[in-house]
């Protein structure tokens, strides 16, 4: 089953900025404590991406055991994920932070644990504050690798400035760090 994507007439193509590294370049986390890219996330599922051209990015995802859904197969939450972290990285190349409005994922066939995946994700498009993505998934390393795209994606991430996330720093790590100094604690 593939859905339905329509992207808007008044799409306006991102150029390569200055700042984007060049082809082959790594493209760096964009926070330590990503599940999806993260360094400093013990569980996560450790994706790295480099530039390819224009404002392309590549990234792999090995798809070790616990990652199984079906019987030897990976569970379609971490898929999902890496689409959304590979979406997400390729903004980058706009500048500014993003967050996930809308991801749409076609499942195309079963992936085997013990694979490895490359995911190719893209900037289509911006329309002001929108911006529309798309990315395809192959097994190139393990037991079923070929060049056939196992899955694909379309998303549409929104632009932020980086104090969107204030509100929530204090529960970093999922403890809520900011003082109380209410009245019974005066």
């Amino acid at each position: 089953m593939s859905g339905t994507w329509t992207l808007p007439d008044d799409l306006e193509v991102p150029i390569r900025p200055d700042f984007f590294p060049a082809p082959g370049g790594d493209l760096p986390q964009h926070w330590s404590k990503c599940f999806g890219c993260g360094d400093d996330q013990p569980t996560g599922i450790a994706m790295h991406f480099t530039a390819t051209e224009g404002i392309d990015i590549v990234g792999r995802l090995t798809v070790h055991n616990r990652y199984q859904g079906g019987p030897g197969t990976i569970h379609g939450g971490i898929l999902t994920t890496a689409f959304d972290e590979a979406q997400g990285i390729a903004c980058m190349a706009l500048g500014s932070g993003v967050v996930t409005g809308h991801l749409q994922i076609d499942f195309a066939r079963p992936i085997p644990l013990g694979s490895v995946l490359e995911i190719r994700a893209r900037v289509d498009g911006t329309v002001r504050r929108k911006a529309h993505t798309s990315a395809e998934a192959r097994i190139v390393e393990g037991p079923a690798a070929s060049d056939e795209v196992v899955a694909t994606s379309r998303g549409l991430f929104i632009k932020i400035d980086h104090e969107h996330f204030t509100p929530m720093s204090e529960f970093v790590d999922g403890v809520h760090t900011k003082p109380d100094f209410g009245p019974s604690n005066l």
